[in-house]
């Protein structure tokens, strides 16, 4: 069975046909039977072949009943393999029909099936990026064959059914399957009927289906009238937050339109919101699928409400720049994903109230960008994808945050306004096409005056690393700058990239960081004289990407450093502080600033620092400084629960500021499992947690709300700490019967520091097939819980051990958070760790290369600790 669609056969496939129209029906009767595992599939493609010849159609499914080409049956014995239908092909029209039994999915790949905890309400819903289309009807799953898609299901008569377009007309039947004994849910079915779609590719067709309930609006602009729903499970109806929703959406169309001057092709705008979701969202056009943890049902900062709307803008972007206009192949996902990241910040910022979105962009999509770029398996914006399972691997820093990054500064190159308009000629020529990158390079120079795009390109989409922008003045003894240079480096191999980038300067007075001036710099050398900074008084700060136009490590002088480390919180400008925090972050992760100097300034603007996605953003970082890089953990955390502890007691009550340093000590204090003498910092934090645990609805004397999420937080804590046993989280389980609350207790449950607790969870993860994707996850997030004792250390070897045979029987999704989640970054053994994946990768240099790509990231995070580890005695 071959399942790794390689690209060469893909584009003989395209060289072959010409694909028209699918007409697909699946029999979805049995999901309440959870003893049923397949459904019936049946797939109809019309297509034209260009000559003679035989080829293949992608279906992964439990067995193919039935196979006719151009009224000829075929064995399936003969022509099917479990993965792919071989058939002939006469020159001009075919007809194909494939019938099969496909396989309900609890990974999130293909038909993924849940049952609510809450009230054992069943859902459904497709998930196919980017090639799994193909586990729930048979289809030529590349994304240049496109066609036209017409859907009917037959589902039990309370499940509501939803597609990429409206309902034409729905029946009522009785299905062979039906009976009426007590095992089966239902005794008659409904088919509904779907109009057809315009032509698309196949990984953006959907189909959800379930006891999901929704709410309507309609968006109208001019005689464009689009009807809108948003759809969630039953058990969070009261929490949907519709009116949100919806405003946000009417905000990006009318954004989208604006610019874009391409009316919304896809008729009906639905949003669902699923279970169990691998992915933040999907684009499915006329059905956008999104992870329902984004429905929140406990309280969040600002930060979570501005990520929501992101990503719905994000999601809508594809509208355009993926739906209507599609990459030929996986090597320029770019052109979609990199647009679609870059446009949503650009209508959060401009179309609603999250005027500031570019300050969360600046410090977490940028910083996950900076990240990947720095591996060993870092690749070009526009890749090289040879087969899907690389293209898997596609999805990340570099295709996302680096893509739009780089977009960011290309706005900056050329201006907004030769940007738009090479977009909207990009749309108008290729509407429902495929592309590649020459094609939006043409319509983008087309607009382009004094530029040279191509070069541009050249710079910056066809090579890799990180440039590294510095700027160094010299001074007389009055402070006044005498020379000033600006230079770039890189990560990887060496490149001049054209920069277009702000310089500001910043000074200390009256403590406030003032501003004393700002220098526009263009180069595109290694480095370039700044004639402008001479003969001026040299600030306290010089900070350069003020804005954040550009993608660089910005270097800051030892001067600015200091000041940054004390002062970056008195920067009035959000944005300001967050590229400040950035470059220092980088600085930190490269060894060349110690981890207690960022320790510090970071506890130092605990409760001064006001913008919550700098906050979330800080967080991460400093939780990756404990587990990774101080020598002193005990220290670390006594600084910053110290610090959080003391800011609390003055937080306005029921802030976002408020909520994170609640967060921030019920969180970290779990990793004080390994203190040795508690301080006292500990210890108040310990107590903190505790009385969380204790509390009401509302911490007494605070007016802090707690809720289930703060008390799942304090509980694993706790469990870790040994300060909470199974009493108390079969306590708190009671008190929540979500889902959420289902995975937070197994959580805790592999979170005790027992060796049977840890040995049962590793067992289940390894052996238990039928564990779903979000049980798996959350049982390995408590079997990796921080431990006061080396009873983890056994499942190092272990890991390597089976960490092939992880990829060899596991689907990709599965695969994947075994082998993330399971690497043993929480071993006290950072040496022998690193020389055991060194070894691995020399022993298996013929293991399917998207997990030795997996594999080499991880080593080179374990080899980066050891590195900034050894940095710290000589900072």
């Amino acid at each position: 069975m071959t399942t790794n669609l390689k690209r060469s056969e893909a584009a003989t496939r395209s060289e072959l046909l010409t694909t028209h129209s699918y007409t697909v029906h699946l029999d979805i009767t049995s999901a309440p039977d959870l003893n049923q595992k397949t459904f019936t599939s049946t797939s109809t493609v019309v297509f034209d072949a260009h000559h003679e010849a035989e080829t293949f159609i992608d279906f992964i499914a439990d067995s193919v009943s039935d196979i006719t080409i151009n009224g000829q049956s075929l064995d399936p014995a003969d022509n099917f393999d479990g993965a792919r239908v071989t058939f002939p092909v006469t020159a001009g029209s075919n007809t194909l029909t494939v019938t099969g039994q496909a396989v309900y999915s609890t990974s999130g790949e293909g038909m993924h099936r849940f049952v609510d905890p809450a009230d054992d309400k069943i859902y459904l819903y497709t998930q196919y990026e980017p090639t799994d289309a193909r586990r729930v009807f048979a289809n030529f799953d590349q994304p240049d064959l496109k066609a036209t898609f017409t859907f009917s299901v037959t589902a039990p008569h309370d499940f509501l059914v939803l597609n990429n377009t409206a309902p034409t007309e729905s029946q009522t039947s009785t299905p062979e399957a039906a009976t009426t004994s007590a095992d089966t849910a239902t005794t008659s079915a409904v088919t509904h009927e779907f109009a057809t779609t315009e032509r698309m590719s196949t990984y953006i067709t959907c189909v959800c289906a379930g006891h999901y309930v929704g709410a309507h609006d309609t968006y109208t602009r001019g005689d464009l009238t689009i009807s809108m729903s948003v759809y969630v499970r039953a058990s969070l109806a009261e929490s949907m937050d519709a009116d949100n929703i919806f405003t946000v959406t009417k905000q990006g169309l009318d954004f989208y339109h604006d610019n874009f001057e391409f009316p919304y092709p896809w008729g009906k705008y639905d949003q669902i919101f699923v279970p169990e979701y691998n992915l933040g969202a999907m684009e499915n056009p006329g059905l956008v699928t999104f992870v329902d943890s984004f429905i929140y049902r406990d309280a969040v900062t600002r930060t979570e409400y501005e990520s929501r709307a992101n990503v719905i803008l994000h999601e809508m972007a594809h509208m355009w720049f993926g739906d209507l206009v599609t990459m030929k192949w996986w090597d320029d996902l770019w052109l979609k994903e990199s647009f679609a990241d870059y446009m949503a910040s650009l209508a959060l910022t401009t179309a609603t109230e999250f005027t500031d979105g570019w300050v969360t962009f600046a410090l977490r999509r940028k910083d996950w960008a900076y990240r990947q770029d720095q591996y060993p398996t870092t690749h070009p914006i526009v890749a090289d994808i040879p087969d899907v399972e690389a293209a898997r691997l596609n999805f990340d820093g570099i295709t996302y945050a680096k893509g739009a990054s780089v977009l960011k500064q290309l706005v900056a190159f050329v201006g907004l306004d030769a940007f738009m308009a090479g977009s909207r000629d990009y749309f108008a020529k290729h509407a429902f096409g495929n592309t590649t990158l020459m094609d939006f390079l043409d319509a983008l120079e087309a607009r382009t005056e004094g530029r040279d795009v191509r070069a541009w390109a050249d710079a910056w989409l066809t090579t890799t690393g990180v440039s590294e922008i510095s700027v160094d003045v010299e001074t007389d003894d009055a402070g006044i700058i005498t020379a000033a240079t600006v230079s770039q480096n890189n990560t990887g191999p060496h490149v001049d990239r054209p920069h277009t980038f702000t310089l500001a300067g910043f000074n200390l007075q009256r403590g406030a960081m003032h501003p004393a001036g700002t220098w526009k710099i263009d180069f595109d050398a290694a480095s370039a004289p700044l004639p402008k900074l001479v003969g001026t008084q040299r600030p306290d700060l010089l900070l350069p990407g003020h804005g954040d136009d550009d993608f660089a490590k910005m270097r800051l002088d030892e001067t600015s450093t200091s000041h940054a480390l004390h002062s970056v919180t008195k920067l009035q400008d959000s944005l300001d502080r967050a590229v400040v925090w950035s470059a220092l972050t980088n600085a930190m992760r490269d060894g060349s600033l110690s981890v207690s100097s960022f320790v510090d300034a970071y506890a130092r603007s605990l409760g001064r620092e006001r913008h919550a996605g700098i906050n979330a953003g800080l967080r991460m970082q400093a939780l990756t400084a404990i587990k990774l890089w101080t020598t002193d953990v005990e220290g670390t955390l006594g600084t910053i629960l110290g610090s959080a502890l003391d800011a609390f007691e003055t937080a306005e009550p029921g802030s976002d500021t408020q909520l994170n340093l609640a967060e921030i000590v019920l969180i970290f204090v779990a990793h004080s499992a390994t203190a040795v003498v508690p301080g006292p910092e500990v210890v108040a934090a310990r107590d903190f947690a505790s009385r969380i645990l204790a509390s009401g609805p509302t911490f007494e004397g605070y007016g802090l709300k707690v809720d289930n999420a703060l008390k799942w937080k304090a509980l694993i804590s706790l469990v870790v700490l040994g300060w909470a046993d199974e009493e108390d989280i079969a306590a708190q389980e009671s008190r929540d019967r979500t889902d959420s609350g289902v995975m937070q207790a197994r959580t805790a449950r592999a979170a005790r520091s027992l060796p049977v607790a840890k040995m049962r969870a590793f067992e289940a993860v390894t052996t238990d097939t039928s564990l779903s994707n979000n049980s798996l996850s959350a049982t390995i997030a408590g079997l990796t819980a921080p431990v006061s004792t080396p009873i983890l250390e056994p499942f190092v070897d272990a890991f390597f051990e089976q960490l092939e045979s992880f990829w060899t029987t596991r689907s990709n999704e599965i695969a994947k958070r075994l082998v993330l989640g399971l690497y043993p970054s929480w071993s006290t053994r950072r040496e022998y760790v690193a020389q055991r994946t060194d070894a691995w990768l020399s022993e298996h240099g013929t293991a399917p290369a998207a997990l030795r790509r997996l594999v080499t990231e991880l080593g080179d995070d374990m080899h980066r600790a050891i590195r900034v580890q050894g940095a710290q005695a000589s900072l």
